[in-house]
């Protein structure tokens, strides 16, 4: 008996020294789980100029306990900040359950990152129509847009 409680609070202790690193890490060098999957990729010219330069987003989620996480990974085709809206309109074909969510940033450069996190779709089969507005200066606009069906957990 006393041979198991030392060894419960050495797990304690291993437990709390593992924490207790982690919490020391600063959050720049803490790298963000890598998504598990690609949804889509949305391309559409930068709202500036002529609108003659590329820009794209790549959609991924992950999804576990009935919730999903969705993250926007964009190159956003040059270094002059704009505005950049990331939705979603889904709807779980199993259940009838449906919802809306969506965030903004500004976007410049080739490594952006917007995301949705965790919001409740239970299991089943969810029709998603995701979309990315792009504001510039003025009345410059631009879009993309995917539909996909993806089987969340």
């Amino acid at each position: 008996m006393k041979s198991r409680t030392l060894s419960g609070l050495s797990v304690i202790a291993a437990i709390s020294g593992i924490t207790a690193t982690m919490v020391g890490v600063p959050a720049a060098v803490a790298a963000p789980p890598a998504p598990s999957d690609k949804l889509c990729t949305m391309s559409y010219p930068v709202p500036a100029g002529d609108f003659s330069t590329p820009a794209s987003s790549d959609v991924f989620a992950t999804s576990g306990n009935g919730s999903l996480d969705l993250q926007l990974q964009t190159n956003a085709g040059t270094d002059i900040a704009y505005e950049q809206k990331f939705s979603v309109v889904w709807a779980n074909i199993d259940t009838g359950k449906s919802g809306v969510a969506d965030t903004s940033a500004l976007v410049k450069g080739p490594e952006n990152v917007l995301s949705i996190p965790a919001f409740e779709t239970k299991p089943g089969r969810l029709a998603l129509t995701l979309s990315v507005f792009n504001h510039g200066e003025g009345q410059n606009y631009t879009n993309g847009e995917c539909s996909v069906e993806y089987q969340a957990q």
